[in-house]
């Protein structure tokens, strides 16, 4: 009797034990409308090897790419529902739900990278910029740079549709999932990207002439449904912010040299890339000034103002 006791306790601390390893495991939902093989689905599946590896594959990602899950405004969605966990979204999209993060958007708000990774490292003030966003469920781990597009008329979010409109272009707002068909068919006449996501998605077959204008810098904000993260373990949370940082880390020299790559491949394909002169960028950068003012009804002109102090620290 005492042996078959012995084997009951056994026996249930072996199913405790399962327990609570079974409850240890964490599924991470990270849908994104873009190719892996672009600049930052590379950061992605970066960041899915390192935090796979760093939590000896207790946390496992059920990365989908190419919106074959959810993409622009129906992804933003589901972040706030909590029908995926994580995503990283061009701020075009989330300023349907917190028209502040349009700040990041206007001209040439980020005139270098440098520019970028000060404002990046004041974590107080992203963080006021993203309070909206996190107020409605969505919390911003950090951000993911990429690089300038280059305009040839496609364009995304309501200040990105301004600025086209200041210099006297309409935009229309598509996924880059849909932007080939539409150029097919007439339905823009050009288009604004990255240069390597003009190789990935072959635009060069309908685009023939780029003018690398460097009016705005493209950024990611890698972002977690707010409920999820914040029933998560401290040491959890730290397992996944340190490989989201160390991700966007190492992804820069990975960006630039697909950059670079991207430029010889579209030559290669006939595509002629045209860079502004000095002058041309000054007149251009004054043609885009409405834009900020147009801005300061949603985005508000003291945070605006709060934004160029930051920015211009040396």
């Amino acid at each position: 009797m005492s042996s078959l006791r012995s084997a009951f306790l056994a026996l249930g601390l072996a199913a405790a034990a399962f327990s609570a390893q079974a409850q240890q495991q964490i599924t991470i939902r990270f849908p994104v409308e873009y190719s892996p093989d672009v600049a930052q689905g590379k950061a992605d599946v970066d960041f899915i090897k390192r935090i796979e590896a760093s939590s000896k594959g207790r946390i496992k990602v059920n990365f989908s790419p190419n919106g074959a899950t959810y993409k622009g405004n129906d992804l933003v969605q589901a972040m706030m529902r909590g029908d995926a966990e994580m995503t990283t979204l061009v701020p075009a999209y989330w300023a349907s739900i917190a028209p502040k993060v349009q700040l990041f958007d206007l001209p040439y708000a980020f005139p270098d990278f440098e520019t970028f990774e000060r404002v990046k490292a004041d974590r107080a003030f992203v963080a006021k910029v993203y309070a909206e966003a996190e107020a409605k469920g969505v919390k911003v781990l950090g951000l993911l740079p990429n690089a300038y597009i280059g305009v040839k008329l496609r364009g995304v979010g309501k200040i990105n549709s301004n600025t086209m409109k200041v210099l006297g272009a309409n935009a229309v707002s598509i996924s880059i999932t849909e932007v080939s068909t539409a150029l097919q068919q007439g339905l823009v006449d050009g288009m604004q990207t990255l240069m390597d996501v003009y190789v990935q998605y072959k635009f060069y077959d309908y685009v023939k002439y780029i003018t690398d204008t460097r009016y705005q810098f493209i950024y990611y904000p890698w972002t977690v449904n707010a409920k999820w993260w914040a029933g998560l373990k401290p040491e959890d949370q730290k397992l996944i912010q340190t490989a989201i940082d160390e991700a966007i880390a190492a992804n820069r020299p990975v960006t630039q040299k697909l950059i670079a790559d991207a430029e010889v491949d579209l030559k290669a394909k006939g595509v002629s890339v045209v860079r502004l002169t000095p002058a041309q960028e000054k007149a251009l950068q004054e043609a885009t000034l409405p834009a900020w003012a147009q801005a300061e009804g949603e985005i508000g002109k003291d945070l605006i103002e709060e934004f160029k102090r930051v920015s211009a620290k040396k």
